[in-house]
């Protein structure tokens, strides 16, 4: 291959190619004779510094992003409008090529905010209120945490650090653990589905936590974590679930669904597993104060028996039985004394009854030479119940005569 260089991209060949720094110093000899002009887009991720203003300005549509550079008066427009993340604005600037990063950006020469919210930030607030009406994000929907997951689902990306971060250091933290690892999409168009897909997934599998982790990322980056599939996915997972997207400052959408949120990936061990030798501490702790508790019971057994015997009833047992005995003994006396008085009170009301029966029965009536009249069985107490020949029955004290009845004489 010789040293010739073609002059234009079209007569590059195999045996003639560009090198790097031709290609990029042709690229930045294009971007340069670019004229001055206006872009729209929304931002996605804005950073302020007292050199300038750094915007990662995204389309409206689609997803597609370019980087905005603002200095001097046009910094100062950026501060005084107040510019955020979501805020949809339109900047008239130069395109430029930095050929040592081989990046394009726009450089700023005016920047003006449209009026009202930016539309992305606007539609994640509509949403939250729709699923906040829902009670997706009410706490009676949580569920705890296991004081002692064995089994743990992650939805990360392919090759993410956060996988990392999370297996390493909570095996660093409790050696006996299980990871199931589902990798997704963790931004763009794709996060939503594979995501909300990985959940459910990790879901059927009866584990005892999942985690959803990104490291950090732009406004843009993390958008896919505020989208209602997964949102939804979060807030209809069965096991307990945890977020860990971004940084300190990041929130989305699924931080309010889920069980509990972390702060970053590596946040996640501390916060979900326990340490290992802390707990082991801890238990010794216990067991140090279980065996002085136990000694101080029988410290104080000991004493008490030591009392006991030292007490005189002790000395003479015998002693101790001596007054309930003796209160055994009385109240016997009082209660055969008792029951002998109540039975002669029953004996004398019984013969005073009897008497009063005897008084009354018809044999006493017949032992002073009276006696009965029955015919057919009822008593005849008046002689015009009878007439002659009727047959009577006489009953007396010791016996009973048949009679018929020959003659009646009325009483004058």
């Amino acid at each position: 291959m010789d040293n010739f260089t073609p002059a234009k991209a079209a007569d590059t060949t195999r045996d003639h190619p560009w090198g790097v720094a031709w290609t990029v110093a042709a690229f930045c000899k294009a971007v340069s004779k670019w004229p001055i002009l206006w872009v729209e887009g929304q931002i996605a991720q804005i950073d302020g510094k007292r050199s300038g203003v750094y915007i990662t300005l995204k389309d409206l549509e689609q997803n597609v992003s370019m980087q905005v550079t603002a200095f001097s008066i046009a910094a100062d427009q950026c501060r005084a409008a107040g510019l955020a993340q979501g805020d949809k604005i339109l900047v008239c600037g130069k395109p430029q090529f930095y050929q040592a990063k081989c990046s394009f950006s726009l450089m700023a020469q005016t920047v003006l905010k449209e009026e009202g919210e930016g539309s992305l930030l606007k539609a994640i607030e509509a949403l939250k209120q729709k699923l906040t009406k829902e009670g997706l994000f009410d706490d009676s929907r949580k569920v705890p945490i296991p004081s002692f997951p064995h089994r743990i689902g992650i939805v990360c990306g392919a090759g993410a650090r956060a996988e990392q971060d999370i297996t390493t250091n909570s095996l660093l933290r409790w050696p006996d653990l299980e990871f199931v690892i589902e990798h997704a999409a963790v931004q763009g168009v794709n996060c939503p589905p594979e995501v909300s897909s990985a959940i459910r997934k990790l879901d059927e599998m009866g584990l005892d936590v999942i985690v959803v982790a990104r490291g950090g990322g732009s406004f843009e980056d993390l958008i896919g974590f505020s989208d209602e599939r997964v949102v939804r996915a979060a807030a209809g997972c069965r096991t307990p679930i945890v977020s860990a997207i971004g940084h300190e400052g990041d929130w989305t959408l699924i931080d309010l669904a889920v069980d509990r949120r972390c702060s970053t990936p590596t946040d996640v061990a501390e916060t979900i597993i326990p340490s290992f030798l802390q707990e082991e501490q801890r238990l010794e702790r216990a067991k140090t104060l279980l065996l002085r508790y136990m000694e101080l019971l029988e410290g104080r057994e000991e004493g008490r028996i030591a009392r006991l015997a030292c007490a005189p009833f002790m000395q003479d047992p015998g002693k101790l039985v001596e007054g309930p005995e003796k209160r055994v003994r009385d109240a016997r006396r009082e209660m055969y004394i008792a029951l002998a008085m109540r039975l002669d009170d029953e004996l004398k009301e019984v013969s005073s009854l009897s008497a009063s029966l005897k008084s009354l029965s018809p044999l006493s009536t017949l032992s002073r030479g009276y006696a009965l009249v029955e015919k057919e069985g009822s008593i005849i107490s008046d002689s015009r119940g009878l007439k002659k020949g009727d047959l009577i029955k006489i009953v007396m004290r010791d016996g009973t005569l048949k009679l018929r009845i020959e003659e009646i004489e009325a009483q004058k």
